[in-house]
Formats: structure tokens, sequence, C-alpha cells
């Protein structure tokens, strides 16, 4: 029950902080490993789990804040989706091929908006 309650005062005392995810989680880990080295250990080991299990946790947890501070990668595609001018070597006319398939689409897009809206305001539908 005393683990528990330092583990708690430890967790509260974080919250307050403007700390990275990293410090959280060092934090958080190595109070985690203290008190499960502290669980397995026995007899005069007893201490070296502990501190073994500090060491561990606070690798582990900043690892894993490491980790959840790293911004988000969005990967984004180039050219068109289907592939339309992927077998085009040359960098220039692929260019030029993806802006003409780019504005072919965006032309039937505006072709389904207006077929959309002749009919739900006119129900002028195909």
């Amino acid at each position: 029950m005393n683990k528990i309650l330092i583990a708690s005062v430890a967790v509260l005392m974080l919250a307050g902080c403007n700390a990275t995810n990293q410090q959280k989680g060092a934090v958080i880990g190595g109070a985690a490993g203290g008190i499960l080295g502290n669980t397995i250990g026995g007899g005069s080991g007893k201490t070296i789990a502990t501190i073994g299990g500090a060491i561990l946790g606070t690798v582990a947890g900043s690892a894993v804040g490491e980790n959840m501070d790293r911004p988000q990668q969005v990967i984004v595609q180039q050219g068109s989706p289907t592939g339309e001018c992927s077998h085009i070597q040359n960098p220039g006319v692929r260019a030029s091929c993806e802006k003409g398939v780019s504005e072919r689409n965006a032309a039937a897009q505006r072709k389904a908006e207006q077929d959309a809206y002749q009919c739900a305001r006119y129900g002028r539908c195909n």
C-alpha cells in the first residue's frame, strides 16, 4: 500500500509540470520499475533488484515518451492517384501530364457538383 501511495504522489506531482512525454515517461517508468524490482527481489538482493528495476524502468519509460514526443509524419503522395503519368521519365513532361490529370479531375468534380445541385434544386436528376 505504501508503494502505491508513493507512486500516486509521483504521478500527481508530474501532472502539474509542463514536462515532455519523455520526462514524464522516465519518472513514471523509474517508479514502476523500482516498485516491480522491490516486489520481485528478495533478501539481500532486494535493494539491487529495486535499483535495477528503477534504472530499466527509467530507460524504457524515457524511450516510450520520446516516441510520443515525435511529431506525426505525414506521407504525401505526389502525382496522379491512378499512376497515369508514372511511365513518363522526363520530369517536366511528367509534371505537365500530372497537371492535366489534376485539371481533368477538377472539371469532373465540378460537373458532379453541378449535377447534384440541379438534382436537389430543380429535380433534374439523371
